[in-house]
């Protein structure tokens, strides 16, 4: 039986341990994850045109008609800066995935977690700001093809993404793995291939040849889909 002064000592170490683990899961968190947020004013209506910028870096963006803005990187200790002709103001993101911020009389009075932003996905985040491992594809895009085959559209629209020896490929062929066929989600579940998904139930498809974040799944990229609310 461990004595007490080891019992001690060992109760410490997984402490520590768990202490690590979370501080490295927090550290990781939003890495490669979009992150929504929208601005409004004293009666919940959306602030168009609001300057907003992670303080002390190059990433900034303004908020679309209905106040919606996004980014594709968010740090848990950025500092978010809200700003327009008629005000200035800072928030800091503080382990919040997204953001619902009210703004009244040029200061914040209110700002929250929004949930119903979480699944959004990349669809608030700016063109422009996409670099060369994301691109994202709107349902209305897909269904101004004539051809119903969602694979053969895709191909068409995303750099990079072929049919090499029968099998789809988005990083090219790997030696490492068996198969290099990128990881397929529909609302975050996995399926086999894109023709178990109908086009005409496509709201968003978003890409991404790094898929570091699903792990080894994703080591050749991801198809991630989000179906339309029926």
């Amino acid at each position: 039986m461990l004595n007490l002064g080891a019992m001690k000592r060992l109760v410490l170490l997984c402490v520590v341990a768990m202490s690590m683990c979370q501080m490295a899961f927090g550290q990781q968190r939003f890495n490669g994850v979009p992150f929504n947020g929208m601005v409004v004013d004293a009666i919940g209506k959306g602030m168009p045109r609001v300057n907003v910028w992670v303080k002390g870096t190059e990433k900034r963006t303004m908020t679309d008609k209905q106040g919606r803005f996004g980014f594709l990187d968010i740090d848990e200790l950025d500092v978010l800066v809200f700003s327009r002709k008629d005000f200035r103001v800072e928030l800091p993101v503080e382990m919040r995935k997204s953001l619902s911020v009210m703004i009244v009389n040029q200061g914040i009075i209110a700002a929250d977690e929004c949930p119903a932003l979480l699944d959004v996905g990349y669809g608030f985040v700016k063109r422009r700001e996409y670099n060369s491992s994301y691109t994202v594809i709107t349902g209305e895009e897909l269904r101004q093809s004539v051809n119903p085959d969602l694979e053969s559209i895709l191909i068409g629209l995303v750099p990079g993404l072929t049919r090499t020896n029968g099998e789809l490929t988005l990083r090219g062929r790997n030696s490492i793995n068996l198969s290099s066929k990128p990881l397929i989600l529909v609302d975050g579940s996995e399926v086999e291939d894109l023709s178990m998904v109908n086009t005409y139930d496509v709201e968003t498809i978003t890409v991404l040849k790094d898929g570091g974040n699903y792990g080894m799944r994703g080591a050749n990229g991801v198809i991630s889909i989000k179906t339309r609310s029926r």
